[in-house]
């Protein structure tokens, strides 16, 4: 039976290159939670892929369709592959777990342009990335284009080293975990964990 620790889904958020993915297979690795990755369904979708709007809508209604039986499953989730640039992708996220008693938590990864189009660079060069699309230009694009974050938002350094961004998110995420935990279970005491790292 799942607690209200585990009925949980992390939305990461956060320009192309920011470090997203890094940090959801550290949260998939380290806590269990299922990562749902919107390029990988693309890919899975459309092996051959032209890259259109059509294309990537239908991805992410696999996302939210993944979304609702690990839901109804009661188990945990990180989302990945998403910038969540639009408040209303974030907003259909959120329903979509209520439905089913997930509360959502919307993290961002915050990282200097310049620097995404750095490692974006490196991944093509490596060709390490399931994304044809995710080229340095997106960044540039994707910086006009955010609305701004729900409230609620965490904050992560995208900047840091990797082990060191990754322990912030672990520990961002088990404090938020426990801060639910302590609510279903009875009063918490004044001060959020969660909050403080806000």
């Amino acid at each position: 039976m799942s607690t209200s620790a585990d009925r949980i889904v992390v939305a990461l958020m956060g320009l192309p290159g920011a470090g997203k993915t890094t940090i959801a297979r550290a949260l998939e690795r380290e806590l269990a939670l299922r990562r749902i990755c919107r390029d990988a369904i693309r890919a899975a979708m459309f092996p051959t892929c032209s890259y259109t709007r059509m294309e990537k809508r239908a991805a992410f209604r696999g996302v939210l369709m993944a979304l609702e039986i690990n839901c109804v499953l009661g188990a945990p989730s990180v989302l990945d592959g998403m910038t969540f640039a639009r408040r209303k992708d974030f907003d259909a996220v959120a329903a979509t777990a209520a439905q089913h008693g997930h509360a959502v938590l919307p993290l961002l990864v915050e990282c200097r342009p310049s620097l995404a189009r750095l490692r974006i660079e490196r991944d093509v060069a490596r060709g390490s990335h399931p994304a044809g699309d995710r080229l340095p230009a997106l960044v540039d694009a994707m910086t006009t284009r955010f609305d701004a974050p729900p409230e609620g938002t965490l904050r992560i350094d995208g900047e840091a080293p990797s082990a060191q961004m990754c322990a912030q998110a672990l520990l961002v995420v088990n404090a938020w975990r426990s801060g639910r935990s302590a609510q279903a279970q009875g009063p918490v005491a004044a001060s959020d964990p969660a909050g403080s790292v806000a």
